[in-house]
């Protein structure tokens, strides 16, 4: 997690890159946390933070927890989702005032899971469990839904990937942020910045390359032309036999 304060105009920054939950393999590094996103909040000044999150989710109470967290804060949220908002993420996500997406980004929502071992007394404490935390994650999502809880469940049924389009549709974000559609102040033309780019690998600029290439098959070309102005044709198999007879 990452926490950037903000400067001149610009909000503050937090970036929820990683885990949601503690991550025992990489650490508090990745690991993003209630408490971190308290204490994130409490470090930013202003009236406002941007919360970008990348992330393929982790543990649901901890993503509530989240969510809770930015909720309860006097600043205004807005939230981005990068690539991927999943699972837990997905609710964290919820958190935001103005929710953005860019339009190659998606979005995951399913029901809870765990994993457990023991009798059928021990499986029927974790099917009462994971009703408990389906009902808690779809207050959460029905606080922006556009639909019914019948058809929330269906979404959360099919463990549904939602790109930037359906995220929209339903209500689960507030805008779709295409970067592409941005103008370009830059003076340098497409042509300009792909020889650029490609001079890093070539010694040779890309529009002469071309032009050689260019000059190399029409010289091809009249080699072959001349060829079948000097060759004598050939007779075919049957001027042959009519010859012979």
């Amino acid at each position: 997690m990452n926490v950037v304060n903000p400067t001149n105009d610009e909000p503050g920054r937090i970036d929820l890159y990683g885990t949601v939950g503690v991550d025992p393999w990489s650490g508090d590094e990745q690991s993003i946390t209630a408490k971190g996103v308290k204490k994130a909040i409490e470090q930013i000044d202003g009236d406002s933070v941007d919360v970008h999150i990348n992330s393929y989710g982790g543990i649901a109470f901890e993503g509530i927890g989240i969510y809770n967290v930015l909720k309860e804060s006097d600043k205004t949220v807005n939230v981005y989702i990068d690539a991927i908002a999943a699972s837990a993420a997905s609710l964290i996500a919820m958190a935001g005032d103005t929710i953005f997406m860019p339009k190659n980004a998606q979005l995951m929502v399913h029901h809870a899971s765990t994993l457990e071992y023991g009798n059928a007394n021990d499986f029927e404490k974790v099917i009462q469990s994971l009703n408990a935390m389906d009902k808690s994650m779809i207050l959460t999502y029905e606080s922006r839904f556009k639909g019914t809880e019948a058809e929330l469940r269906e979404l959360l049924d099919a463990e549904t990937f939602l790109t930037s389009d359906e995220a929209l549709a339903f209500g689960f974000v507030d805008k779709i942020v295409d970067y592409d559609s941005d103008e370009d102040d830059s003076d340098e033309s497409n042509a300009d910045i792909k020889n650029r780019l490609f001079s890093k690998y070539s010694k040779e600029p890309i529009a002469a390359e071309a032009k050689e290439d260019t000059s190399t098959s029409e010289d091809s070309s009249k080699e072959a032309v001349i060829d079948l102005d000097i060759k004598e044709p050939q007779e075919s198999f049957a001027e042959k036999l009519i010859n012979l007879i």
